[in-house]
């Protein structure tokens, strides 16, 4: 198509190239037809496309330091979790989006670091990856309530649709295998597949997700300790003698996970190994020997056959003896009559060499547990004396200590944490009530007087000033 000049019409236009800009003149008249642009590009100038002044001297943004590195953080933690490609991109772009948003922007340098760990856990939990927030926090050495807050003030900033948390039997597959104890990495004493591992494992989730250990609690302190005590219950007579430390090391487990969390993976132990000395004392073949925690990994096998029936009847010897107690205390106090003082034991839960081995600690028992049981609900029990008492009934129920002096929890065998170590709440005692219109006697204003004896040494102590002084 050729141009015309607006002045004179003519088609006679040619393109006049003499100085350092192109410009179309039209040779009947002289008048500048079209003049070049300023600032062009190589490809533009071939191709006689129009580039505007803004796109022609726009510089491309270069991210800073702090974000490089975040990247970078982000995609060898990606790497590490051996996630898919997808999922690497999708961390990356909501790391971006994350870093540059104002709540982000005036944040500290760790917060920033950790701010990568976050969207890495977020994109892993709307895939429904098995990945659990200690395993972040301990890849980066941050503190696990820092974590927290931040992974909460992304969800909250950014609006991110909730996400599913996995449970921890979602957790337990992914976890075990980052024990190194296959066949031919470790001697075959000490040898397990993951498979019988995570087998044994999960049964002993179960079982203190019964009992309420699982409650409230981080997952993988509770994790270590099923797969030390299922990795024990195996070989029990060559294993028993190694600790919680020694099997970390065996398993060639992360150095930083093992002191992380040192004392909590062993409290865990302990209230595993107690539910089990409860439920293997229950076991009918024992007829009530010794089961001790240093002990109790042999028998770990026959108690998770049986867990369900084991919990029930220890839960009913726990109450027959709660029972018991309560009638003793009855009769107790109606010999004594008014003048009768509570023993400790209706205030407090029974010692143990007075009851049951089976009654050592105390949690409670779960929904499954319940639902299993053909027993009567608990809380519809009459606290009274047994059946095979019904002469003494009535002397019971009138005797009894009521219902609040003795706290639900104690009268459980397994309880939630939170029962179980319930905090008592300070009572404070009100102090005198004074209006300022209350009679003075006598006695108290003359309390108020000097006496003679104070006034003298009062004069003398005085005088003594002023002479240092002077």
């Amino acid at each position: 198509m050729s141009l015309s000049c607006p002045e004179c019409g003519s088609t006679n236009v040619v393109e006049d190239d003499l100085y350092s800009q192109n410009q179309r003149v039209c040779v009947d008249c002289g008048a500048i037809v079209s003049e070049g642009l300023l600032t062009t590009t190589l490809s533009d100038e071939k191709h006689s496309n129009v580039v505007p002044y803004y796109a022609s001297t726009e510089v491309t943004k270069r991210p800073c330091p702090n974000l490089i590195k975040g990247l970078v953080r982000v995609r060898a933690l990606c790497r590490i979790l051996r996630l898919r490609s997808d999922m690497e991109s999708g961390a990356v772009s909501l790391f971006e989006r994350a870093y540059t948003h104002p709540n982000f922007i005036q944040v500290s340098l760790k917060k920033k670091e950790l701010l990568g760990g976050c969207c890495v856990l977020f994109i892993c939990r709307q895939n429904n990856w098995p990945l659990a927030m200690c395993t972040v926090t301990s890849l980066l050495e941050a503190d696990p309530a820092l974590m927290g807050t931040v992974y909460q003030d992304l969800v909250k900033a950014l609006s991110l649709e909730g996400t599913p948390t996995p449970s921890i039997t979602e957790l337990l597959e992914s976890y075990c295998y980052g024990y190194k104890l296959s066949p031919g990495e470790v001697p075959d004493v000490f040898a397990e597949t993951p498979e019988r591992l995570v087998q044994r494992s999960a049964a002993l989730v179960e079982l203190a997700a019964d009992v309420w250990i699982v409650t409230g609690r981080h997952p993988l302190p509770i994790l270590m300790a099923c797969v030390y005590v299922a990795w024990q219950s195996f070989k029990p007579m060559a294993r028993m003698k190694h600790s919680l430390h020694k099997f970390c090391q065996i398993a060639r487990l992360p150095k930083e996970a093992c002191e992380a969390r040192k004392e909590t993976p062993m409290k865990r132990v302990g209230e595993l190994r107690d539910v089990l000395c409860k439920l293997g004392r229950e076991l009918p073949w024992l007829r009530g020997g010794a089961v001790e925690p240093k002990n109790v990994a042999t028998l770990v096998d026959d108690i998770l056959k049986h867990r369900k029936s084991l919990l029930l009847k220890a839960m009913s010897s726990y109450e027959q003896e709660v029972e018991r107690e309560l009638y003793e205390t009855a009769a107790f106090c109606q010999d004594d009559g008014p003048t009768c003082t509570e023993p400790a034991s209706a205030s407090q839960p029974p010692p143990t060499g007075q009851l049951n081995q089976s009654r050592h600690g105390s949690e409670t028992h779960t929904r499954n547990v319940q639902t299993a049981s053909p027993a009567e609900p608990e809380q519809s029990r009459p606290e009274t004396s047994s059946p095979s008492r019904s002469g003494t009934n009535k002397t019971t129920n009138e005797n009894a200590p009521p219902a609040g002096d003795v706290h639900w929890a104690k009268k459980h065998l397994f309880v939630p944490p939170c029962a179980r170590n319930a905090k008592r709440r300070r009572v404070e005692t009100p102090g005198p009530h004074v209006t300022g219109e209350e009679e003075i006697s006598d006695s108290e204003i003359e309390s108020y007087i000097r006496t003679p004896e104070e006034i003298r040494g009062y004069l003398e102590f005085q005088k003594k000033l002023t002479e240092n002084v002077d």
